[in-house]
């Protein structure tokens, strides 16, 4: 137990160094403090399905994590803003930018591997292969929509909530050739991301048992 709060702990204090390292340098991408801490979201909401009893709290938390994890891997499609340094990396400040960028959106996506795991760990607790590979394929299908709808559509996850009747509107005019193009792919990028990092989770817990 106490090693698992001080992992918890680590984590965040993390995060709040990136937090605080992207709030006082100079840099074009401070909006990453906002992405990261909407990557985090999911991240939290596992934990609390994770350690509690409640049905009730696993259900309500489940649906929170499944309706925030887009932003998680959304942040992939965050080096878009490279256009805003030049993809030549021929000067210090391009170095700069290039390191926060990335240091944001592998902070982003690897927060989305792990609160998948601890959703499915915690869910599926003697789960199947078979069993694992549909529950991620359904996520990166449902979560690459939520990341168009982000992307293109500028909608957020909480609108579902304050905007409901615009979201489905929004929904129902997004769907086109274009989207479909869209979820497929990101979705066959995430589904690769997430089972290569199970897999190899695993491979080191099997590891450890037999060490």
């Amino acid at each position: 137990m106490h090693n698992k709060i001080l992992n918890i702990a680590i984590v965040h204090v993390m995060v709040c160094l990136f937090f605080v390292f992207v709030a006082i340098t100079p840099t074009r991408f401070t909006f990453l403090n906002w992405n990261v801490f909407l990557a985090l979201l999911p991240f939290d909401f596992a934990l609390i399905v994770a350690s509690t009893q409640l049905k009730s709290i696993k259900v309500i938390f489940s649906g929170l994590w499944l309706l925030f994890f887009p932003n998680t891997m959304y942040m992939m499609t965050d080096f878009i803003h490279l256009y805003a340094i030049g993809t030549d990396l021929d000067q210090p400040t391009q170095y700069f930018n290039y390191a926060i960028l990335a240091t944001g959106i592998f902070i982003g996506v690897g927060l989305g591997i792990l609160s998948l795991e601890i959703e499915t760990r915690t869910i599926f607790q003697r789960h199947t292969h078979i069993v694992y590979f549909t529950i991620t394929a359904i996520v990166s299908v449902l979560s690459s929509f939520g990341i168009y709808l982000g992307r293109y559509l500028r909608l957020n996850s909480w609108d579902i909530f304050t905007n409901f009747g615009e979201v489905m509107e929004n929904i129902i005019f997004s769907l086109s050739y274009h989207m479909i193009t869209f979820v497929i792919l990101f979705a066959a990028a995430q589904f690769a991301v997430l089972v290569v990092f199970h897999y190899g989770i695993r491979l080191i817990n099997v590891d450890q048992k037999n060490a």
